[in-house]
């Protein structure tokens, strides 16, 4: 295997494991809004409202996270591309960088309410993000 085959294997790995964490902050949010759920059911509620909180925003942190290796990773992929004037990698890498400053805005707006006793996490919730 050549140097620019190890490369591609080595990001088709990290974005494996980047899309398996992903999935899993898309599940954290799943259980936050089915929190909201319940609460506004008056049920039994999974979560307090602080402690659904401090989920999200380590939920919204390691997403934040995951955005910023995949900038990485587009990066690194147009660099060991036989094509590095490809449109397809220079929108892949606008994507990215619009997916971590959705991200971001996200986390501000969390880490901005956080003392906040009216804030609703639950609204802000957007799995995708």
């Amino acid at each position: 295997m050549n140097n620019s085959n190890e490369k591609q294997l080595e990001l088709v790995n990290g974005q494996i494991l980047g899309i398996i964490l992903f999935i899993l902050t898309l599940i954290v949010s799943i259980i936050i809004a089915y929190n909201e759920k319940l609460q506004r059911e008056n049920k039994s509620s999974l979560f307090s409202n602080k402690t659904a909180l401090n989920i999200s925003f380590v939920n919204r942190l390691v997403v934040v996270i995951l955005g910023i290796y995949f900038v990485y990773d587009a990066y690194e992929r147009r660099k060991v591309s036989s094509n590095l004037n490809d449109p397809n990698s220079n929108l892949q890498i606008l994507a990215s960088w619009l997916a971590l400053l959705a991200s971001i805005i996200i986390l501000y707006i969390i880490y901005n309410n956080y003392n906040n006793p009216n804030f609703d996490v639950a609204e802000i919730e957007e799995p995708t993000l």
